[in-house]
């Protein structure tokens, strides 16, 4: 009888393990943000974080075909009000494009105003999960001892596709790739 429960909870276990291993296996698009965390540099709120993001067969295919791919990072803070809707503090998005010049056979990546260039997709792909010291606002925006809500997601923007491509990837899996909401709550104690 031991044996019967210790093997039904190994096989609930891989199962388990199947279904969140399978895009990766399956070659299908994967993003999630692993960490995120507001930071107070030289008076300035800027912000830190992790993603873990896996391109699909398509999306690789048509970057290595020329299209340029446009990812949209979106960031909030709320200050939750008890009696009223909750009051939109800050909200930023920034942009990067991914695109594979044929030529020399390389990976570029812009946004804010600057270019990176990479030999390999995995190489651009691990700078595209990550944001490094992206600066949002001053220091007074947060009010002291008020603790505000934040929030961040990307995804794919796939407005920005060439045309004929925007219709084939409407409601097609393989062209979306966006993130669950990572939020969590700040907490301004130093004026």
């Amino acid at each position: 009888m031991r044996s019967c429960r210790s093997s039904k909870f190994w096989l609930l276990l891989g199962f388990v393990f199947f279904l969140t291993a399978w895009p990766a296996w399956a070659g299908g698009n994967h993003a999630h943000i692993k960490a995120a965390e507001l930071i107070l540099r030289d008076e300035i709120w800027t912000l830190d974080a992790e993603m873990d993001i896996q391109l699909g067969h398509a999306l690789e295919e048509a970057l290595n075909k020329g299209i340029t791919l446009t990812f949209l990072y979106e960031f909030q803070i709320v200050k939750p009000l008890k009696y009223w809707f909750d009051d939109e503090v800050m909200t930023e998005r920034r942009q990067v494009t991914l695109n594979y010049h044929a030529l020399t056979k390389q990976y570029i990546l812009n946004y804010s105003q600057q270019q990176k260039v990479f030999d390999t997709l995995a190489d651009a792909r691990q700078e595209l999960s990550v944001i490094q010291d992206w600066r949002l606002a001053p220091h007074a925006v947060l009010e002291k001892n008020q603790s505000y809500h934040a929030a961040l997601k990307m995804h794919l923007d796939t407005s920005k596709l060439p045309k004929a491509l925007q219709v084939d990837a409407l409601g097609e899996s393989d062209w979306e790739l966006v993130t669950p909401t990572f939020s969590w709550w700040v907490k301004e104690t130093v004026h």
